[in-house]
């Protein structure tokens, strides 16, 4: 399948029934890649939450979800194992992974360990024009030497994210790895 063929499409899992408009997809490191599903709100004043899925999950509804939306070009996630610097706080850490969405720009998280080893390990979600990556550096991943024999990632129940919208999902910055 096109990596981004669900983007603008009325989806829904096929698991628990939920229906959305996909909005972004989260690629992992791990070589998992998870879906987010925006519903439609019954009230106006109220922001459904939107939930993340697997693609075997779901199932398309309707083609024409989102009509006049550009769905974004889809390029390989190079920096994917590569340690990398955000240009302006001058934190650094892996690229682990990145959200592609269709009202914002990519964005990269980066998986960054304290120099104290007892603390928690931070993921930051950035956008890709912060980003840099370190040249030469002893401290990158090949993504193959990480992956299990199914895809893995960061599932939405395990970092506790409920997002509103994939913008704000993507927004948290420091969240820590439980």
């Amino acid at each position: 399948m096109n990596e981004l063929a669900l983007l603008g499409k009325k989806c829904r899992d096929q698991v628990t029934g939920f229906e959305g408009i996909c909005t972004s997809v989260i690629e992992w490191l791990y070589g998992c890649r998870q879906f987010v599903l925006q519903p439609k709100t019954k009230d106006p004043e109220k922001r459904e939450k939107s939930g993340m899925f697997f693609e075997k999950q779901l199932e398309v509804l309707d083609d024409d979800g989102l009509k006049d939306v550009e769905i974004p070009e889809y390029t390989a996630p190079d920096m994917f194992g590569k340690e990398c610097f955000d240009k302006v706080t001058k934190q650094h850490g892996i690229c682990i992974g990145r959200a592609i969405s269709l009202f914002s720009c990519t964005q990269y998280v980066l998986e960054h360990q304290p120099v104290d080893p007892d603390k928690d390990s931070r993921m930051i979600w950035l956008d890709e024009g912060r980003l840099e990556i370190i040249p030469e550096s002893d401290n990158s991943v090949n993504p193959e030497e990480v992956r299990g024999s199914k895809p893995g990632g960061i599932l939405e129940d395990v970092i506790g994210l409920r997002p509103c919208s994939a913008a704000q999902a993507l927004c948290v910055q420091d969240h820590p790895i439980r």
